[in-house]
């Protein structure tokens, strides 16, 4: 049969089902890229291709060991990819939820990009977490400790300042709308093995619970003074003041009020504060 008469024989059912399974097939590959996770099924793919070669050979005792153990392939699969499974379910999840504002009172994006300004200037590192829908308490490894105000410049500095004092300032900050409900919470660490080595484990908290959130993850480096947000598993490239101020404003569904009240974001490559 030539490649013509194969063409000819397929419906659109066939069709339908190719570019489901390549769908499939590009998910989990995207899934498992960049993680620990890529070995792993290069390691089952390798025991699958051995399983064929068993068989072909009649090698009755390990063929029968691993039959048993692809009987329980789908479970394998589950304890192996959890981390990559659930993050496909909820990265699946967001894009099913409707968008629009986090319930937010204007000027809060300027009182966030103010206190990330007097940080960066401080050399103080922190980690600022504007959550989404997900409760990011239910992923952190530590919860830290609550926290019930306004979104304050003031204060976020304050909760971020190094000192034997103040528990909290080794934990990043979580806000949810215009308040600040807790502090010192602890990320999850990413499991990429490609980030650069300035990456430290403050940014791969970042990187991880934005990897397992909706969460917009403002990432302040006190070595570098630069500022950075992750937001679903990626980072940006350093931003200025003015890009941060429209990040935020934008995640917080604060751009249209924002431009009906005339209140403008700052310009970009300037400070928020006097030197």
């Amino acid at each position: 049969m030539t490649i013509p008469d194969v063409l000819r024989a397929l419906s659109w059912k066939d069709a339908l089902d190719f570019v489901l399974l390549y769908i499939v097939a590009y998910a989990a590959l995207r899934l498992v890229r960049r993680t620990r996770a890529l070995p792993v099924a290069l390691s089952l793919l390798l025991l699958g291709a051995l399983a064929g070669v068993v068989r072909w050979l009649d090698l009755i005792g390990t063929a029968t060991v691993l039959r048993y153990f692809f009987e329980s392939f789908i479970l394998i699969l589950i304890v192996v990819f959890r981390q990559e499974l659930r993050r496909g379910l909820l990265l699946l999840g967001q894009r099913l939820m409707p968008t629009g504002t986090r319930g937010a009172a204007p000027g809060t994006a300027q009182e966030i990009v103010t206190a990330v300004d007097r940080l960066v200037r401080g050399h103080i590192g922190t980690l600022v977490v504007l959550q989404g829908r997900i409760d990011v308490v239910e992923l952190a490894s530590d919860p830290g400790r609550p926290v019930d105000a306004p979104v304050r410049a003031d204060l976020l500095v304050a909760l971020a300042i190094p000192h034997p004092a103040n528990l909290s300032h080794d934990g990043a900050t979580v806000l949810s709308g215009d308040r600040i409900v807790r502090a010192g919470l602890v990320c999850p660490l990413t499991q990429r093995t490609d980030l650069a080595p300035q990456f430290g484990t403050r940014h791969r908290g970042a990187l991880g619970l934005s990897e397992d959130s909706d969460a917009l993850v403002i990432a302040v480096s006190e070595e570098r003074r630069e500022v950075r947000v992750a937001e679903r598993g990626e980072f940006t490239p350093p931003l200025s003041l003015a890009e941060l101020h429209d990040r935020v404003e934008a995640f917080l569904g604060l751009g249209a009020a924002a431009a009906s009240t005339g209140t403008a974001a700052p310009e970009a490559g300037t400070r928020m504060e006097g030197s």
